[in-house]
């Protein structure tokens, strides 16, 4: 007789990252994302995708333009992360913010400084978010 089992329900977690080990400081400018796949409640597997998706990351051609236009969102970064559920990160702009919750991508600022900790602690219920984070420089 088979016992029934609960249905695996796979969630991706990114985090942004500039070692691979910590959470950056500032998802525009980190080096990459650790993608986290989880079953809810613990890790499954990790992967590692270079940030070539934002105007500031390391890759750019415009990554010494501190006056790019916003006007397309962050329509790259969010396309690069379309299978997460979430992104775990340190601080970023409002304008981020709304726009990873129109695509159905939960923002979660955080102090939390390591990123395998980070997301356990989220899966947990007991990562602490740090809304103040958030940058609001240039709002109307």
């Amino acid at each position: 007789m088979l016992n029934e089992t609960k249905a695996h329900i796979s969630k991706k977690i990114a985090v942004a990252t500039n070692d691979n080990v910590l959470v950056a400081g500032h998802v525009g400018r980190c080096k990459a994302f650790l993608i986290y796949e989880t079953d809810g409640s613990k890790i499954i597997s990790k992967e590692i995708r270079e940030n070539s998706f934002t105007h500031h990351s390391p890759n750019s051609d415009h990554a010494k333009d501190h006056h790019h236009q916003h006007g397309d969102g962050h329509q790259n970064l969010v396309a690069g992360l379309k299978d997460c559920e979430s992104l775990i990160f340190n601080h970023g702009g409002w304008r981020l913010i709304e726009d990873l919750k129109a695509h159905n991508i939960t923002p979660i600022l955080t102090n939390e400084e390591v990123a395998e900790n980070a997301v356990l602690k989220y899966l947990n219920g007991n990562l602490v978010i740090s809304e103040e984070n958030v940058c609001r420089s240039h709002q109307q």
